[in-house]
C-alpha cells in the first residue's frame, strides 16, 4: 500500500492543479468555441446548431458535445490486423504472453488491495478499423470500488500512474505502441470490439460495421491526454526542464499520430478527431507548446549570480 499512499498525495496536488484550472473556463463560452465557430457551414446531418446550455448530465469541467452520439462511417479493413490475430482470430500466443507481463508487471507496482479481473485487448487493434498508427489499448480490469470508496481519487491514482508508466515505457507489439488504461468492473465500455487475454476469448467479437463515437468515449479518451498533460505540468513546475522538454515532444507527436489515424479512417467526426479538437481548443495543447518552450529557455539560460 506504500505505493497507493504516496500516488494520493501526488494526485491530490495534480487534482487541485486541474480544479483550478477547469472550473476557471465557461462552459457556455467552452462549448461554443468547440461546437459552433469555425468559417465552414454545417453540412447534412448536422444542419442545426447545438445548444449552448450545458448537459444537466455533464459533470465538471465538461461540456456537453452533443446530446446524441455522432454516426461515424469509416472505411474499414477488410481484415484483422493479421501480425497481431491468428487465421482463427486468436490472439497469437507470443503478443499474449507480453501483453499479459507488461499488465502484470504494472500492477504489481501498483500494491493494489485488490486482484486482477481481467486482462483484455480493445480498441481499433481489435477490430477492423485499425490503422498503422494504432495503439493496442491494453486494459486491466479491477473493481475499483474495491480500492478506496473515494472512487474520484481511484480513477484520478490510476490515470496518474498509467500516465507516469506512459511516459517511461515505449513498449511496442509489431510496431503498435501499448497504451494501458486499468478499467473499473463497473463502468460500460464502449468498444465495439473486446478480447479477453485472460481467458483467451472474445468478450465482444469484431464486426464489419458503422463506428459511433460517444461523449463518453471522447470525455475517457481526453481524460488521458488531459492526465498526461498534467504531470509534464508537475514536472514544470518541479524544475525537471530536459524531462519536460522531451516528454513534450513525445507527447505531442503521439497526439498528432492519434488524430491523423482517426482522420484516416473516421474523418472529421471520428472520436480521435473530436478529441484532439477539444484538447486544442480548450488550451491543453497550447499548454503542450508553452511547456515546451519554457523548459527550452530554462536549459539554455544561465542564471545571474548575485554579488
Amino acid at each position: 500500500m506504500k505505493e497507493w499512499n504516496e500516488y494520493k498525495s501526488i494526485m491530490s496536488e495534480v487534482e487541485d492543479f486541474r480544479e483550478n484550472k477547469l472550473t476557471r473556463r465557461k462552459h457556455k463560452a467552452g462549448k461554443k468555441r468547440l461546437l459552433a465557430l469555425g468559417p465552414q457551414n454545417n453540412t447534412a446531418p448536422y444542419t442545426v446548431r447545438p445548444s449552448m446550455e450545458r448537459s444537466k448530465s455533464a459533470p465538471p469541467p465538461w461540456g456537453a458535445i452533443g446530446e446524441s452520439e455522432v454516426d461515424l462511417v469509416p472505411e474499414i479493413q477488410d481484415d484483422l490486423n493479421r501480425d497481431i490475430w491468428d487465421d482463427d482470430n486468436k490472439l497469437r500466443p507470443e503478443i499474449a504472453e507480453k501483453l499479459t507481463r507488461v499488465a502484470e508487471d504494472f500492477y504489481e507496482k501498483l500494491d493494489l488491495p485488490t486482484p486482477i479481473l481481467d486482462i483484455t485487448f480493445t480498441g481499433s487493434m481489435a477490430n477492423y478499423n485499425w490503422t498503422s498508427l494504432s495503439d493496442i489499448d491494453l486494459h486491466i480490469v479491477v473493481d475499483y470500488t474495491a480500492i478506496n470508496e473515494n472512487q474520484e481519487l481511484v480513477r484520478n491514482y490510476l490515470m496518474e500512474a498509467k500516465s507516469n508508466w506512459n511516459r517511461n515505457h515505449d513498449i511496442k507489439i509489431k510496431g503498435h505502441e501499448v497504451e494501458i488504461y486499468v478499467q473499473d468492473s463497473n463502468e460500460p465500455h464502449h468498444s465495439t470490439a473486446v478480447y479477453s487475454i485472460t481467458n483467451d476469448g472474445w468478450v465482444i467479437k469484431p464486426r464489419k460495421k458503422r463506428f459511433e463515437a460517444s461523449e463518453d468515449a471522447i470525455r475517457q479518451k481526453a481524460d488521458a491526454f488531459i492526465a498526461r498533460i498534467d504531470l509534464l505540468q508537475k514536472l514544470s513546475d518541479e524544475g525537471k526542464h530536459e524531462e519536460v522538454y522531451g516528454d513534450s515532444e513525445r507527447l505531442r507527436e503521439k497526439l498528432r499520430k492519434y488524430r491523423q489515424s482517426g482522420l484516416e479512417k473516421g474523418g472529421e467526426f471520428s472520436t480521435e478527431n473530436l478529441v484532439f479538437k477539444f484538447l486544442r481548443n480548450s488550451e491543453e495543447i497550447e499548454r503542450i507548446y508553452d511547456m515546451k518552450k519554457e523548459a527550452y529557455d530554462a536549459m539554455m539560460s544561465v542564471e545571474e549570480v548575485k554579488r
